[in-house]
């Protein structure tokens, strides 16, 4: 779902192909968002999780066989954002709102129908997303795993929408977590190292409307 608010979609293989060359046994991914890191791991234990419940049903839903609607109307969307969590949800909360912001404005159709291509983008996920495991938690909670690969809040933009992040806390969790833990982010203290970058342009618009370039980075973590 390349509209995801804060995604990977455009930069995930080159992410995963570096992931790929560490050999990972067990992989573990506390931020999955929609997955697109992790969904081009190969590991021989794939678990990932999210604080984000409608988003973790909407997950597993396409992964037992659901399809999403191709078409979402604004009533329908404003009824879903008071409901109670769901598979269906999610796919209007992210899919189906302006920028892929979790009910951050319902996103009209012109060129483009955004339940559509969100419904196509999760039916391609579908067969990429079976030899994992989807919890529904918080990054403290993880399970024990040989790399681990943090795609958090980034310090100093908008967070999500599970409310506030503690970033002092993370930085410090990722020192004390065994195996290798990797990073997706635009700096973090100068004990963690560099070990992969690349220039992306964000969703975010400059004063001349266009897209705001930035260096991702990928940082390890203090063994």
């Amino acid at each position: 779902m390349s509209q995801y608010f804060g995604g990977k979609a455009r930069i995930g293989k080159h992410l995963a192909a570096f992931i790929n060359h560490c050999n990972p046994a067990t992989y573990c991914e506390p931020f999955c968002g929609m997955y697109s890191v992790g969904s081009k791991v190969k590991a021989g234990v794939k678990i990932a999780s999210d604080l984000h419940l409608d988003l973790i049903l909407m997950l597993r839903a396409v992964q037992r066989g659901w399809e999403p609607p191709s078409e979402l109307t604004e009533e329908r969307y404003v009824a879903l954002k008071g409901a109670v969590p769901s598979a269906l949800r999610g796919f209007a909360g992210f899919a189906c709102s302006f920028g892929g912001k979790f009910f951050g404005g319902y996103a009209r159709n012109g060129v483009r129908n955004y339940a559509d291509v969100g419904r196509r983008s999760l039916l391609r996920l579908k067969p990429l997303i079976q030899d994992t495991e989807f919890l529904h938690q918080s990054y403290r909670e993880a399970p024990e795993s040989n790399i681990t690969y943090c795609d958090p809040p980034y310090g100093g933009t908008t967070g999500f929408s599970t409310g506030s992040f503690d970033t002092g806390e993370f930085w410090q969790w990722c020192r004390d977590r065994r195996g290798v833990v990797l990073i997706s982010e635009y700096s973090a203290p100068e004990d963690f190292e560099v070990v992969w970058s690349r220039d992306v342009r964000t969703d975010m618009r400059t004063n001349s409307n266009g897209r705001e370039k930035r260096v991702e980075k990928l940082f390890l973590a203090p063994c």
